[in-house]
């Protein structure tokens, strides 16, 4: 089982009493009755792909696992829509728009190796014309071909994605279909 970091709070954010600890992923206080809950973070994976099949990473510029490749993406803000997050998200890291195109797959994950727990949701894009470069917390962008991803990819639900999205592909093209 993921160790996480996180939970439990020792007090609450609204009156500054005690939490319960009896669960560390719903805290009540006494207090004010207020319940704190422990849920993932959504985050978003976009996976630009171009006309050669091939995907776009980019290379992690902060922590966890810098310098290791990631999907582009990151955490959903409060409250925001999970497409306009993922726009967000692309326009931020390469400096180009996008169009949502198939969901791919979702996936929990954690952030590092004991960080807070994530659920991410992936979706191929198609990137608009413009001059992509590295921006926000991304150093570097590669083009991989789906059967030559670098090891050093970052998060396991960031492989599952590859290894889902590297399927379908094939399922698509009518390659690994049984006769």
């Amino acid at each position: 089982m993921t160790r996480y970091r996180r939970p439990p709070y020792p007090y609450c954010p609204w009156c500054a009493h005690s939490l319960s600890k009896e669960n560390p992923f719903r805290q009540e206080c006494s207090s004010c009755g207020f319940v704190l809950y422990h849920n993932s973070s959504p985050c978003v994976g976009a996976l630009p792909r171009d006309e050669r099949g091939r995907v776009l990473l980019g290379r992690r510029g902060g922590e966890p696992y810098r310098g290791d490749w990631n999907t582009v993406g990151g955490f959903l803000q409060y409250g925001e829509d999970p497409f306009a997050g993922l726009k967000r998200e692309v326009k931020e890291e390469l400096g180009v728009a996008c169009e949502v195109d198939e969901f791919i797959t979702m996936e929990a994950d954690t952030y590092g190796t004991d960080g807070p727990a994530l659920m991410n949701a992936y979706f191929t894009v198609r990137l608009a014309p413009g001059a992509m470069r590295p921006q926000d917390d991304v150093t570097e962008l590669r083009w991989f071909p789906l059967d030559g991803l670098p090891e050093n990819i970052a998060f396991e639900s960031d492989r599952k994605a590859f290894r889902i999205l590297s399927q379908k592909t094939k399922r698509s093209s009518g390659h690994g279909e049984e006769p």
